[in-house]
């Protein structure tokens, strides 16, 4: 995969933090009502992330607009599928253990390597742990809705899951990180921009002179880590500016740039580690390769019993 973890560092994010309405998203504007369950623009469009990654690298102008417009719709079909199905597990009381929910979260907090890297995805999908644990009851109860209506019909072999996965190995791959520090000189009122160079030259022939790098950024680095010596953490391709991601990725640890010149003023970085991209293994994510070999099999026979459902269904478009 590209990006696995929201948008992402394992598949599962997919599925975990881009899902159903969430508190955070309330404040979105609504886009469709089904029955009691609302679907809000702000997910369908981060929903859409994806397919607009891959899309902009084929197609421009009137055909990319074509084919996200293709998507989106198939999105907000998916979404009001999966909604009449939550209405009717909710319909049906169906119970889930707060000890369930919890062994979820642990589950999801050592795929993700540490706790910072966990709440780091929450963040970046605007979710609460609350939200998640919401999220992860909404998806246990239908998955029993329908394992009661149509799993029993079901049987996936341990030959089919290996391979799905042995199919699909991108899809649980994590994306090359860096680990950066940054000093960034902007220019000012009392600083114009050839005066911000000069600075920026002098700072970085002092570190390269051997000068602390942690301690000239809390000197000069008006970036906003300055305070913690300049150190941003990981990052990903994507998270950058091109003209800066171009220059780190290829860098090695330990190595400092030259200065990089963008609309915000002038940087340095320095790599502070590197992450490798890292297949993960199928005693890893068999749970995500399992569902989704499950969600395969089943779309067919799920068809028939949401399109009954949808007829008795209220499905208004904002």
């Amino acid at each position: 995969m590209k990006k696995i973890f929201l948008y992402s560092l394992i598949i599962s994010l997919a599925v975990i933090f881009i899902g159903p309405h969430t508190h955070a998203a309330v404040i979105d504007k609504i886009a469709v009502v089904v029955n009691d369950e609302m679907i809000t623009q702000g997910e369908i469009d981060q929903l859409l992330v994806p397919a607009y990654e891959h899309y902009k690298t084929l197609f421009t102008g009137a055909k990319l607009l074509k084919k996200l417009e293709e998507a989106r719709q198939k999105i907000m079909e998916q979404l009001i599928e999966d909604r009449l199905i939550l209405g009717e597990a909710k319909k049906q009381n169906i119970e889930v253990g707060d000890k369930e929910i919890e062994e979820r979260i642990a589950g999801t907090q050592k795929r993700m390597g540490t706790k910072e890297r966990f709440e780091q995805a929450l963040a970046e999908q605007r979710l609460t742990l609350k939200d998640l644990k919401t999220r992860f009851k909404e998806q246990i109860m239908v998955r029993r809705l329908v394992d009661a209506r149509i799993g029993s019909r079901i049987k996936i072999t341990p030959l089919e899951t290996e391979s799905y996965y042995n199919a699909h190995l991108n899809e649980f791959t994590t994306p090359e990180e860096i680990k950066l520090s940054n000093i960034l000189i902007k220019p000012r009122p009392d600083l114009n921009p050839e005066k911000a160079q000069h600075l920026a030259k002098e700072v970085l022939n002092r570190i390269r002179e051997g000068g602390d790098f942690a301690g000239l950024a809390k000197i000069y680095s008006e970036g906003p880590n300055a305070q913690d010596g300049g150190m941003m953490g990981f990052v990903k391709k994507g998270d950058l500016l091109p003209a800066i991601e171009k220059v780190v990725f290829s860098m090695k640890p330990g190595e400092v740039s030259g200065i990089i010149q963008t609309g915000m003023g002038y940087h340095i970085f320095r790599v502070e580690e590197k992450k490798m991209p890292e297949v993960m293994s199928l005693h890893q994510v068999r749970r995500e390769v399992e569902d989704a070999v499950y969600r395969e099999k089943s779309r067919e026979k799920i068809k028939g019993w949401v399109e009954n459902l949808k007829k008795n269904a209220y499905i208004a478009f904002k």
